[in-house]
């Protein structure tokens, strides 16, 4: 039989038939390491071709460009299809949601933050997870209603999908001056619901843009001033993560709201092994450039359009630092 009967016969039982190259071997009293040898041969001889059938909803490219500028453990970017902005946030919503089931395990420490993608995301988890996770509350919550903005409503509601404990911040995102916040730090209960964020293993954040008309929870929440917010545009703010309002470079701007805010710090922030970002919509490609930049976040979970202006906006610009 010639090399190229041989080739044809392994590759036909192989692809079509299933079998083995154990089972291959047998058949043609052929050893293992001639029968890999002669599937190979099949390969690149062009006998055998592969397609890979990828989803409407995949985007690798865009997954791995900007992964790669900016030095992250994964990027998942889903398709919007030209829907519209709620539509296209549940869809993130979702793949967010099973990026994070599939992430924790038992043992786990989760932060939670605030913002409308990360309630969407609460929304559309099942109603119990099998898992044994403990949710933190990582900033004070809001005298405004809206679950979106009350972080520790966020948190509650997570919490009760794993049927576990939850560790909230009894305490508004914002309060006026600097020393009642070091006041309220030294509460036996806000103290040790901070002492938890030394234990955080996975943190979900909402990015918020940070510009005239933007989505940023500082303004919607009327957390910052009509006083306050024009300045912090003129000096260059973008976004914001946790409050923490920042430039394009990813560099936070002092003299924002940080002397007064209950929250997370940006350091222990950066500890967490998983920084996971879930936000939609292109007009958030700005923010969240400079969080990627700022290093705040390690994974993404964004929708194509944001992604793709992302790399355009950041093309040939400096990566950001890897952070873990």
């Amino acid at each position: 039989m010639s090399d190229q009967n041989l080739t044809l016969k392994a590759c036909y039982q192989h692809y079509r038939r299933g079998l083995s190259q154990t089972e291959i071997a047998a058949n043609l009293r052929l050893s293992r390491f001639q029968v890999a040898r002669l599937l190979r041969a099949g390969l690149e001889e062009g006998y055998v071709t592969v397609k890979i059938l990828e989803p409407a909803r995949w985007h690798p490219e865009l997954e791995r460009a900007i992964e790669e500028r900016f030095g992250l453990k994964a990027v998942i970017v889903v398709d919007n299809d030209g829907l519209e902005e709620e539509e296209v946030k549940l869809r993130v919503a979702d793949a967010a949601g099973r990026y994070l089931i599939d992430l924790l395990e038992d043992g786990d420490v989760l932060g939670i933050s605030l913002g409308s993608t990360v309630q969407a995301l609460i929304d559309q988890l099942p109603d119990r997870i099998r898992k044994e996770v403990e949710v933190v509350q990582l900033i004070g919550g809001s005298s405004r209603m809206e679950s979106e903005l009350n972080s520790m409503i966020l948190a509650a509601q997570l919490a009760r999908r794993f049927g576990s404990r939850s560790h909230l911040l009894f305490a508004p995102a914002l309060v006026s001056r600097g020393d009642l916040r070091e006041s309220l730090l030294a509460d036996g209960t806000i103290e040790a619901t901070f002492a938890m964020f030394s234990r955080l293993t996975v943190a979900v954040l909402g990015v918020g843009a940070f510009a005239q008309g933007g989505t940023s929870r500082l303004v919607y929440g009327e957390i910052v001033d009509d006083a306050l917010f024009p300045k912090l545009l003129a000096r260059g703010a973008v976004g914001d993560v946790l409050s923490y309002v920042y430039r394009d470079d990813g560099t936070v701007l002092a003299g924002g709201v940080e002397d007064r805010l209950i929250a997370i710090s940006l350091d222990d922030v950066l500890r967490v092994p998983h920084r996971i970002a879930v936000a939609a919509g292109r007009a958030k490609a700005r923010a969240i450039a400079g969080a990627l930049r700022g290093g705040f976040v390690n994974v993404l979970v964004t929708d194509s359009a944001a992604a793709a202006a992302i790399c355009e906006q950041t093309e040939g610009a400096g990566a950001a630092k890897a952070t873990g």
